[in-house]
């Protein structure tokens, strides 16, 4: 096989249901369907951990969670076990990371070189309230802020996320196409969807005559009702902010659109 440049593209919180290539009849995703048309699409999928930092590190170095002791969002990767980026870049490939990474610091020797506006956690710690076990858990107050926020606009990531596309564009334009006989490997990473869940007005604009359907109430029969997740839901109480226990429309939708709590 012919040595190829390898392009690695990295979104988060991004569920594949809201890919129009994976049949989802609303959302449009033309440039990632073309994408998609051109590879291969995968049906099944495993995470070693459903937290974003003990996942990171699980995919900066192919081993499980328990193997590297990320268990939570407050133990961030350090630059070790060593990764795919280190074993690339001892074989002289040049990799490297434009955007969120989400590890301890810059200050350790991640597998990329150079990291190009890189996101870490925050303070180099993280979320600590993640490590909290015992009963019962703390309140948590962020889902009220993350309810009123959601709607049209900018955020810190969206303008974020357009500064790591640039950067990447001119990686690609002045470093990608210089021949060093090896072919270099290059991390992109957005932080959208991540919450906040505001979307710019062009992007919120697409589906203001969308049918987005009713979401479903908390004690509905058709969620899943596993003790673990009845636990998560309590903890960080999204629905309570989100429902309003009327038909009504709400400010920060289209007109056009109305959701219902039943």
């Amino acid at each position: 096989m012919k040595p190829a440049n390898l392009l690695i593209i990295c979104s988060d919180e991004h569920t594949c249901s809201a890919l129009a290539c994976y049949g989802n009849p609303v959302v449009r995703t033309p440039n990632l369907d073309r994408l998609a048309a051109g590879g291969v699409r995968f049906t099944n999928a495993y995470t070693s951990s459903p937290v974003c930092v003990p996942s990171r590190a699980s995919m900066a170095t192919g081993r499980y969670v328990h193997e590297i002791g990320t268990w939570s969002s407050a133990e961030p990767y350090r630059g070790t076990p060593a990764g795919w980026g280190h074993r690339l870049m001892s074989e002289g490939h040049r990799v490297v990371s434009i955007g969120k990474l989400h590890y301890r610091s810059s200050d350790d020797a991640n597998g990329f070189e150079p990291e190009i506006l890189p996101m870490h956690v925050l303070d180099g710690i993280g979320w600590t309230l993640g490590l909290q076990r015992s009963e019962p858990l703390p309140a948590y107050d962020a889902p009220v802020e993350f309810a009123n926020d959601a709607g049209p606009g900018e955020s810190v990531y969206t303008r974020y996320d357009r500064d790591v596309l640039a950067a990447a564009l001119n990686w690609l334009e002045a470093e990608g196409t210089r021949d060093t006989g090896k072919p270099w490997a290059l991390f992109v990473s957005f932080v959208a969807p991540h919450y906040p869940l505001r979307a710019p007005q062009p992007f919120f604009d697409l589906y203001a005559d969308a049918d987005l359907g009713v979401p479903l109430h908390p004690e509905s029969e058709q969620r899943n009702n596993h003790p673990v997740l009845r636990r998560l839901a309590d903890f960080y109480d999204y629905d309570r902010h989100f429902n309003k226990g009327r038909l009504e429309e709400f400010p920060i939708f289209p007109r056009s659109v109305r959701i219902r709590v039943i």
